[in-house]
């Protein structure tokens, strides 16, 4: 039997993983409708765990779904409210892995510029002459 996670914690954290990958599934191109099985090849958790999460966000109005039948080749969808959310929480999750790479540094980076906005001799991106 597959264990269905059903506390109120382990809820929040599914609702937040499964909208991040929707969200980041239709930013690659992958599509704005998929099929819950193309979701959970993605998450660390079983058909059944998943199934009674999407249940749930659907129920909520969370997510939409292609049929009232919730199975693995139910088509799911951010609705339009839920959309800005799970891209504020995919870009929070993300948030240390979206800088600039080398040489590309704005004035922000905390590496290149010191606090008064001027760029640093010994910046540690090596983007010292890029600017």
């Amino acid at each position: 039997m597959e264990e269905i996670e059903k506390s109120s914690m382990r809820s929040l954290f599914w609702k937040d993983e499964i909208l991040q990958v929707l969200y980041w599934m239709d930013g690659e191109g992958l599509g704005n409708k998929v099929k819950i099985a193309q979701v959970l090849a993605l998450l660390n958790t079983n058909e059944a765990n998943l199934l009674y999460q999407i249940s749930k966000l659907v129920d909520e109005d969370v997510l939409l779904a292609s049929s009232p039948e919730i199975n693995k080749n139910t088509e799911i969808q951010l609705s339009t409210e839920t959309k800005k959310e799970a891209g504020r929480r995919f870009a929070d999750a993300f948030q240390g892995y979206q800088k600039a790479g080398h040489g590309e540094c704005g004035p922000d980076c905390e590496f290149c510029y010191g606090p008064d906005g001027h760029k640093l001799d010994n910046c540690v991106h090596n983007c010292a002459t890029a600017h």
